[in-house]
């Protein structure tokens, strides 16, 4: 099986010659700019540029998906808000919010041609051309409740989930088109799966009732609509959400150290792909190769249908500690 089939493979649950390594989250690092010659931040706004450094994933880091963009902040800066883009090694951040209170619904209007957005688009479509059938391209979405936090501002939302319900319930409605209509347009311009970015879901921040009543019904009208499989993540404390994340219909689910992955196979193991969950800074970031390469080993033995980093790679994660969890894949014969 080459890249592409591999990946594709596993998000559909079909047999693999071995389970695929891969950086749906971000997956770019200074030595693979280093190794390109592209850099942040000014690969985030020129659609060749961030191609090309995209593509370092897989031709530099040899992880066997192409993901794009980098940040969470396009659909927020197409709105109207605020974005700091961040600098050589950190990314982008957005600032502030963009409504104080619900609307009844965006301007969906031209969104596809504000801000980034296009720059997505035409770097997706820059990639399939390049890479077709070689390594899936990975695109990425903000999940409903997390946009929704970032536009009307998370301390308003929160505020409105224990006290007005019925104002959280209009900010999800009001940004759910919005996703669905980003997320079609990244298929249209050649993606094979769309991750949803969903860091405010985490059981860190919301209850597995808020979750169960007001998020899991949006991812699942969600990727129902979708026209490829759709990758959730979700990291931080999120077992109890699991019999709910098991019913989205996401193909796989991407997620952290801090789940039970005893659960996460309960839960998920034949119907979800459990998608993880080296960590990030340590070994990734603070350890040796050998410290990654005994991690990585662990995820597959506990059950890593994708084997990935828990969440964002740290810029600064070196080569040889990457290198090592692509090699513990292609060593696993479990």
């Amino acid at each position: 099986m080459n890249a592409k089939q591999r990946f594709m493979a596993a998000l559909a649950g079909a047999a693999v010659d071995r389970p695929p390594v891969a950086g749906v989250v971000t997956a770019i690092t200074v030595s693979m700019m280093e190794a390109v010659g592209e850099r942040w931040p000014e690969a985030h706004g020129d659609a060749q540029r961030l191609a090309r450094l995209a593509a370092a994933a897989w031709e530099v880091g040899r992880l066997e998906c192409i993901k794009l963009p980098f940040d969470m902040t396009v659909e927020f800066e197409a709105l109207g808000g605020r974005v700091d883009l961040g600098s050589y090694d950190t990314l982008p951040q957005d600032t502030g919010r963009v409504y104080d209170e619900p609307v009844p619904a965006l301007p969906l209007a031209g969104f596809l041609d504000r801000g980034r957005v296009p720059v997505v688009l035409g770097a997706i479509a820059a990639l399939r051309r390049r890479y077709d059938t070689e390594v899936a391209i990975v695109s990425s979405i903000v999940g409903p409740f997390t946009l929704a936090a970032k536009i009307f501002g998370f301390d308003n939302l929160f505020a409105w989930i224990a006290l007005a319900p019925e104002k959280a319930t209009a900010c999800l409605e009001a940004v759910a088109s919005l996703c669905l209509r980003y997320a079609q347009a990244q298929f249209a311009a050649g993606a094979d799966a769309i991750l949803i970015g969903e860091a405010a879901s985490s059981g860190d921040l919301i209850s597995w009732k808020v979750y169960r009543d007001l998020v899991a019904p949006r991812h699942g009208e969600l990727c129902a609509a979708l026209a490829g499989p759709a990758i959730l993540h979700i990291c931080g404390k999120t077992t109890r959400h699991l019999p709910f994340i098991a019913e989205t219909g996401a193909a796989a689910f991407s997620f952290d150290e801090k789940l039970d992955v005893a659960e996460a196979r309960k839960y998920l193991k034949g119907r979800v792909a459990l998608t993880g969950w080296v960590p990030t800074v340590d070994p990734l970031l603070n350890g040796t190769p050998e410290s990654v390469y005994t991690w990585a080993t662990r995820c597959l033995a506990d059950g890593a249908d994708i084997l990935n980093a828990g969440c964002s790679l740290p810029a600064h994660v070196p080569a040889e500690n990457l290198a090592a969890m692509v090699q513990a894949a292609h060593d696993w014969r479990g």
